[in-house]
């Protein structure tokens, strides 16, 4: 039997099609294993539409699978892109009240302000559909962080040596719980945190407690941050800072 490299290539891209179709299936079946173990073959095709214009990132926001929108975000699957309707990730989470997949999205970046053939972004969804937690959620991802980060304690070998405080580079928005929301719960966590010299974030403490959920949700997204580290005559440095994460709640919505 003659292979030519022309059935060599039909045969390669009816695998990796196959493979496709498998990661699609697992997501709708919510197959958390299978879907790792595809994810894993670097040939797949994280981001690929179906036959109805839908990427896995999308089915499994739809399907109430926080678990998986996760496991693909941290693959790199692009949070942004769009079916034939228009919708984004996010806006599929929102319009079917996806809330675990919806705070995800939210916290690792997803585009708030694009349209779906309606016209309409996922906070008009959320307003739309009277999902009053959404929208808040939504709100705050849309502005800057509220943390406040003060340092508190420097290396001692410093002594009173001038010291360049670290600044914020990459920041993810602290977002409420839906059990603290609901029971209109505000206030401020403070958080001891080690801000490293290369900018990451060290061993994070909770200094004082509003709630146990939101402080697990403040030290969520502060380990998440970026900074550009303290410095002192140009050379970065340890410091320990005070981060204060105020959780307020929107009364429009």
């Amino acid at each position: 039997m003659l292979v030519t490299a022309v059935s060599v290539s039909v045969l390669l891209t009816a695998a990796v099609q196959d493979l496709d179709e498998r990661l699609h299936r697992g997501i709708r079946n919510g197959d958390f294993s299978n879907v790792e173990r595809l994810l894993a073959d670097l040939t797949v095709n994280i981001d690929g539409y179906d036959r109805s214009g839908w990427t896995p990132l999308m089915y499994a926001a739809r399907d109430d699978g926080p678990e998986l929108v996760t496991l693909l975000v941290r693959a790199g699957a692009n949070l942004d892109l769009q079916n034939t309707d228009g919708e984004t990730a996010l806006i599929v989470a929102v319009k079917r009240g996806r809330v675990g997949g919806a705070r995800r999205l939210l916290m690792a970046g997803a585009e708030l302000d694009l349209l779906d053939r309606d016209g309409r972004t996922a906070l008009d969804w959320a307003v739309n559909r009277r999902r009053t937690y959404l929208a808040q959620i939504i709100r705050i991802a849309s502005q800057p962080s509220v943390a406040r980060v003060i340092v508190t304690e420097k290396p001692r070998l410093l002594g009173s040596e001038y010291m360049d405080p670290p600044k914020v580079i990459n920041e993810v928005p602290p977002l409420y719980t839906e059990s603290a929301f609901k029971r209109g719960v505000e206030g401020r966590v403070v958080l001891k945190v080690i801000i490293r010299k290369d900018g990451t974030v060290g061993p994070i403490r909770v200094h004082e407690s509003l709630e146990v959920r939101l402080d697990s949700a403040a030290i969520e997204a502060i380990r998440l941050w970026t900074f550009e580290p303290a410095t002192v005559d140009g050379e970065p440095i340890n410091v320990l800072a005070d981060v204060e994460v105020d959780f307020s709640i929107d009364p429009v919505n």
